[in-house]
């Protein structure tokens, strides 16, 4: 059975994004750098592998610069969970009623995708690939 692993990231839409960078670095002492593409800010925090004991650079902590007002949309904030399989872990899901949308993402480091929780709340499922898992 497919599982989660932990937390990939935690993802706020921002009104302001730079703003919002700056002061969790002045308040929080949260350094975040422009992300490549240039829609937000990040930061990428070390931990251990509870199973390997390897140094990972994962969770991200992301500001994102919102594209709609928060306040239609009701949304402000991404949860990011790892998964150990995607593929198996959507369809186990599908099959106990859960709302999966259409959508996948598929690059050199993982696998998105995306669900509802039972409150409406949009929830991101990564499994992390390493260079050896790609297809």
């Amino acid at each position: 059975m497919a599982s989660v692993k932990g937390i990939g990231g935690a993802f706020i839409d921002s009104a302001d994004a730079p703003g919002l960078a700056n002061w969790y670095a002045e308040m929080l002492g949260v350094e975040l750098e422009m992300h490549p593409d240039g829609t937000g800010y990040y930061c990428v925090f070390p931990t251990r592998d509870a199973e390997t004991s390897i140094l990972r650079w994962n969770p991200v902590f992301a500001i994102n610069q919102a594209q709609e007002k928060l306040a239609d949309t009701g949304r402000g904030f991404v949860l990011n969970l790892r998964v150990d399989n995607l593929t198996e872990f959507l369809d186990e899901l599908r099959m106990r009623g859960v709302e999966v949308e259409d959508r996948l993402i598929v690059w050199e480091r993982g696998k998105h995708a995306w669900i509802r929780d039972k409150d409406g709340n949009r929830v991101e499922l990564y499994e992390e690939l390493q260079p050896e898992d790609e297809e």
